[in-house]
């Protein structure tokens, strides 16, 4: 049961109905989601979390896909319902194999290409416990040829996903039907 609704596009302030529009455009979605429209009722939320979405996940070194991948993987382990569903559907939508998408929600260790799992892995004890990071953690994405500026955006990207895991939760978003499988 959502703890606070949408706001609807009719409702929003202009300023707001503009975050809506820009984030179902630049994110190649039919309509603002469920997670954008909850935030509307502020218009300084709404701007502020789309301004972090486009510069964390959609821009940057990093492609896309991958940063959906991390997405997925920490929502399903901070048990995000509503971030998993729509990452899960960003990835469909981004054409991530199939197979990829299951393994980051259950088993991240079996990713076939090792360069990936160990973004993912990273990603994940980021957003868990980024403070038992260790020099070896850090020297593992380097042997993959990662620099700094990417691991980074591994970095914020977890911190990004943990944000809207508590943003979805706290708020008890509703599913999404743009998200459905």
């Amino acid at each position: 049961m959502a703890h606070i609704p949408i706001c609807s596009t009719e409702d929003a302030l202009p300023e707001v109905r503009v975050v809506y529009r820009e984030f179902y455009t630049q994110m190649r979605f039919a309509s603002a989601p469920t997670f954008i429209t909850t935030q509307g009722h502020s218009p300084a939320a709404a701007r502020g979390t789309w301004d972090l979405v486009r510069g964390i996940l959609v821009n940057g070194e990093l492609a896309r896909w991958i940063k959906e991948i991390m997405f997925v993987a920490i929502s399903h382990d901070r048990s995000c319902r509503y971030c998993r569903a729509a990452h899960i559907a960003c990835c469909r939508m981004l054409k991530v194999d199939p197979e990829w998408i299951e393994l980051a929600i259950g088993n991240v260790e079996l990713i076939p290409d090792p360069k990936l799992r160990d973004m993912v892995q990273f990603a994940r004890k980021c957003a868990r416990t980024p403070q038992s990071l260790t020099p070896q953690d850090y020297a593992g994405l380097r042997s993959h040829g990662l620099v700094d500026k990417e691991i980074v955006e591994i970095i914020t990207m977890a911190g990004l996903a943990v944000y809207a895991n508590i943003v979805a939760d706290a708020t008890g978003m509703e599913d999404d039907p743009m998200f459905d499988a």
